[in-house]
């Protein structure tokens, strides 16, 4: 049987600088029950966010906010998090922000390339 693939979305990393990477796969019914996303610990190796890929777009956003929250505010109780998230995709709902199906991210972006520096040398005039 193949393996399911996880679609890639997004990576980030939250004010701590802890790398985190967004991933829509539903979360693990075993562990989370019949949650619809769930954000690792910052504390473990590669934290990850899990979104459920099969939501209407109203709480796919609410979801999206309310993970993205944990990964900022870990510390926060789950009630706070919770009226953040409502309140956040509601007011950004109600402003007309929609999911574009054309733009999907399912794949990572290529490596930046940085800018090569100048030397001092080169930069002096005589």
């Amino acid at each position: 049987m193949p393996k399911k693939t996880q679609q890639f979305c997004f990576k980030f990393r939250n004010a701590n600088g802890i790398r985190y990477e967004v991933r829509f796969r539903k979360p693990n019914t075993a562990h989370f029950g019949k949650a619809d996303g769930y954000c690792d610990d910052p504390e473990e190796s590669n934290p990850r966010i899990y979104i459920n890929p099969h939501l209407t777009p109203k709480s796919e956003l609410n979801t999206i906010v309310h993970e993205l929250a944990h990964a900022f505010f870990w510390d926060k109780p789950e009630k706070e998090i919770y009226k953040y998230a409502n309140t956040v995709a509601a007011f950004l709902y109600r402003q007309g922000w929609r999911k574009n199906t054309e733009l999907t991210n399912n794949e990572p972006p290529p490596p930046r390339k940085r800018p090569k520096k100048k030397s001092k040398k080169s930069s002096k005039r005589k």
